[in-house]
């Protein structure tokens, strides 16, 4: 295995340029100095010749174990770059970077957010040649636990600082923690919930905020909902009120290297925005945050994707991803898989990008055809049903719809619909008969459906892959429309879910179901009224109001 590696910006390097550099690269350095000064020299003298920045990453023994070429900030994340297991062990990391041409020593954000991907313990940053009289500038550099990513501890003579005792540096050691600012409220970042689980992705979440700050706060506990409902655990928050969005990348290029900073800060794996982006949005915010970037689409996509237990919720979920993924298709490099003979067929050959998309675009129709019979089978079963009252329950996700089918069918154990405090517990919809008894006539016999929630700018791949689900929404001859009053945003929730209900053609009676009025306050029910003033109040868990709604079920021409 290679003590080092030589990387970057190697194209076009004579083989003595590149022996130079390689014998550089295993160069050793004292591990009771910052560096060897005639080794950077040196490194100072093929800078200027190539006219490029130089970086070399030493270890903790003294070791080179990467000299890259180039910019730093065209690197990537560095640690992907080491060879071997070594990149595991990021104690006592040193950067020397020679700046090339550039007499500013301090390093640039981008490039500063690269550097702080191997928590190093300084950086030695120096120029290509020395000053009138000998005098060569450099700097040491450590990590910042301030707004900066690094603060410059001391500037002088190169030769001065690689003799320096990294060890007996101050402030040398680790950055200090992030610790959110003080003035942001406990409703505007995350919770603290402890450390994320071993193996658990740590997401932070980049968000667009409204000018109005609770509808602010909710939107944020929304989408961290969300993210922990996916299994990962936020652990950042970063902001940002914008009256016009950038085309670009929607953020601005301050904000997005505030957010790079805060990932490296905090040990993000993954940035999840609130937004849903473009193909070229995503691709520009992977590249300025150099971390993987995923929409709120495709978050609530890969929340179906663990939820859906039935053969047809995989059908439908694989659907909807298939149908984002395809425009954000990227190909890498050419596959000259069908060359031939004659005219039309000369050239570079079809791509492997075009296979991919050809590939997709058959499985799409492919998976189009069996939803087709999946529609079908689920028409017969209504025709079977034929003569019977149906209901449907809807509403926007986790508002409760599954434990008020449960309290009204009377089921518990392994009987009962899947009710859970968490966001999208329920994907397939559940069909059950009850039968109402009441003293105003005689017993009836009505089909009561849970469907799959509701929420704000539904994807809308996975409302047309949905679609056949939502055909028992659409043939229900009434509708109950659940809202959890104990949520502060369900005002915005009713006007969420009426809205996807008018996009999608319903045109069947509703009836609003104040759910959670023991655990709401005393104000909401006045809301309510004056929202609706049929409104039916429930407590589904608690089994309160549940036999006045059974009596509006049986005298269902009041209802209707």
């Amino acid at each position: 295995m290679k003590q080092g590696v030589l990387a970057g910006r190697t194209e076009g390097l004579r083989p003595a340029q590149r022996r130079q550099l390689e014998r550089l690269c295993h160069r050793r350095h004292r591990p009771d100095e910052t560096a060897d000064t005639l080794g950077l020299q040196r490194l100072a003298g093929l800078s200027h010749e190539l006219e490029t920045p130089l970086t070399l990453l030493v270890d903790g023994r003294g070791l080179g174990r990467l000299l890259w070429v180039g910019p730093l900030e065209t690197s990537g994340r560095l640690l992907e770059r080491l060879p071997g297991s070594s990149r595991r062990l990021g104690e006592d990391w040193r950067l020397l970077t020679c700046c090339g041409r550039s007499r500013k020593l301090e390093p640039g954000t981008q490039e500063g957010i690269v550097g702080l991907d191997l928590a190093p313990r300084l950086w030695l940053r120096f120029t290509d040649q020395p000053a009138a009289g000998g005098h060569w500038p450099a700097g040491l550099f450590v990590p910042s636990g301030e707004g900066q990513p690094w603060q410059g501890l001391e500037e002088g003579d190169l030769g001065e600082l690689c003799g320096r005792d990294p060890a007996g540096l101050p402030f040398a050691s680790t950055a200090p923690p992030f610790t959110a600012p003080a003035s942001m409220a406990p409703g505007d970042r995350p919770s603290a919930r402890g450390a994320p689980a071993a193996g658990q992705e740590r997401v932070l979440l980049l968000v667009l905020t409204p000018s109005d700050q609770h509808q602010a706060g909710r939107e944020i506990a929304e989408l961290e909902g969300l993210v922990r409902s996916a299994g990962a655990e936020p652990v950042g928050l970063v902001t940002q009120r914008r009256r016009q969005e950038s085309p670009q990348s929607l953020w601005g290029e301050g904000k997005l290297s505030e957010a790079a900073l805060e990932a490296r800060r905090l040990g993000a794996t993954l940035v999840v925005t609130d937004r849903e982006l473009s193909p070229v949005q995503g691709r520009n915010l992977e590249r300025l945050l150099d971390l993987p970037v995923s929409d709120r689409s495709e978050l609530i996509l890969d929340i179906f994707a663990q939820r859906a237990a039935s053969a047809a919720g995989r059908l439908q979920v694989e659907l909807a991803q298939l149908r984002y993924r395809l425009p954000r298709l990227t190909g890498r490099g050419q596959s000259l898989s069908r060359q031939g003979g004659g005219i039309g067929t000369r050239g570079p050959g079809e791509t492997q990008l075009e296979k991919d998309r050809r590939a997709i675009a058959r499985r799409i129709d492919h998976l189009q055809a069996k939803l087709k019979q999946l529609s079908a089978h689920r028409a017969r079963l209504r025709q079977q049903r034929h003569g019977l009252r149906r209901i449907a329950l809807v509403g926007y996700t986790n508002a409760g719809k599954s434990s008020l089918l449960n309290a009204l069918t009377r089921r518990q154990g392994d009987q009962a619909v899947v009710a859970e405090n968490k966001l999208f517990a329920t994907l397939d919809p559940t069909t059950r008969r009850i039968d109402l008894i009441a003293a105003s006539g005689p017993p009836v016999a009505l089909l009561v459906t849970d469907t799959v929630g509701f929420i704000r700018d539904l994807p809308p791949p996975l409302i047309e892959a949905f679609r056949s689900t939502l055909e028992e929404t659409l043939e229900a001859d009434g509708l109950l429309l659940v809202v959890d009053l104990s949520d502060p945003g369900w005002p915005e929730q009713i006007t969420t879910v009426n809205a996807i209900l008018d996009s999608l053609g319903s045109s069947v009676p509703r009836r609003l179901v104040a759910n959670q009025i023991d655990r709401c306050p005393a104000g909401e029910l006045e809301r309510a009224l004056a929202l609706a003033a049929d409104v039916v109040f429930i407590s589904a868990t608690e089994g309160l109001g549940l036999q006045h709604l059974r009596d509006l079920l049986h005298d269902w021409p009041q209802f209707t």
